[in-house]
């Protein structure tokens, strides 16, 4: 380490859940400026997959880092914890002393090119290897939602392949990073409608085609009940990987803007609701033609019944 550059030892204060300000008070008195909560987070199933919240605990850890020009060699650790324990008197149960883990790469740049099929490949601006005969997509992790990463994203992809045809109209509602119209263009798509609620939509969209070289994807920032309030029988092949309860709530409208020998792409379902979405949409006359699922996400391909 250069002698010039700034060491830190990083303190783990087990403390009540109720004292915390007392406890990050105390550390600021003594002149440590970063200071922060590691509450747990408890997690509770939902109709559209997982919700978050802070658990409800009698003790939470308080992580502070402060500034030494010491060699934080064992000895000095175990002498920094004593003080600090002595410092913090009996507002900490325990404390223990270490070297804070290094940062020695952005966590973007482990993003690896993903194989949707042999011949469609995901890959990262900065992977320039390609196999003869791969169609690639280009996309820049930690964007909009859609790297590929989930299996939502990577099953639509495999089932929006299988079914829409050069010169077809294709809907995007939920478009995200846009993964899925920059593909239907990719295929040749005559139209594609990417549309989303999020303002940044439109700029990942627009980055996305410009990173792959498409154009043409008309990018919507609405709501999708009053942008196709009038659309009758249009699109070949309409794209929803929102949520189930989404999917559900959609169904009317779906059907009623996808062409009758068109396909509905219903995606970002959870197991746990496939059945009242399959249930919904079998009551109006529509039933699965192909069905893909990865842990406890399922995608499903659905057409008018015959």
């Amino acid at each position: 380490m250069n002698e010039h550059e700034p060491r830190y030892v990083e303190y783990a204060l087990t403390v009540e859940a109720d004292r915390t300000e007392d406890v990050i008070a105390r550390l600021q008195g003594r002149g440590i400026e970063y200071v922060w909560e590691e509450a747990p987070i408890e997690t509770f199933v939902t109709p559209d997959g997982y919700g978050f919240q802070e658990a409800e605990v009698e003790q939470v850890v308080v992580r502070a880092y402060e500034e030494t020009q010491e060699e934080l060699t064992p000895e000095v650790l175990e002498r920094l914890r004593i003080e600090m324990t002595e410092w913090m008197g009996n507002l900490a149960y325990s404390i223990e002393a270490r070297i804070p883990q290094a940062v020695t790469e952005d966590p973007v740049y482990q993003f690896n090119a993903i194989e949707i099929k042999p011949d469609l490949v995901i890959r990262p601006p900065w992977d320039e290897e390609r196999r003869e005969g791969e169609r690639t997509i280009v996309i820049e992790p930690g964007a909009a939602f859609g790297t590929g990463e989930h299996p939502t994203t990577r099953h639509c992809l495999e089932l929006l392949d299988e079914l829409l045809q050069e010169g077809e109209a294709f809907a995007d509602f939920g478009a995200g990073s846009g993964i899925l119209s920059l593909f239907a263009r990719m295929k040749g798509a005559s139209e594609v409608v990417a549309i989303d609620l999020n303002p940044s939509a439109k700029s990942a969209v627009e980055y996305l085609m410009e990173l792959n070289g498409v154009s043409g994807i008309d990018v919507r920032i609405a709501d999708v009940f009053a942008e196709f309030a009038e659309t009758v029988d249009h699109f070949d092949v309409v794209a929803v990987n929102i949520g189930g309860q989404e999917v559900i709530d959609l169904a009317a409208l779906c059907l009623r803007i996808v062409r009758t020998d068109g396909t509905l792409l219903l995606s970002g379902i959870v197991e746990w609701i496939e059945e009242q979405v399959v249930s919904t949409y079998s009551e109006l006359g529509w039933h699965v033609t192909s069905r893909l699922q990865g842990d406890e996400w399922v995608t499903l391909a659905v057409k008018k019944a015959t």
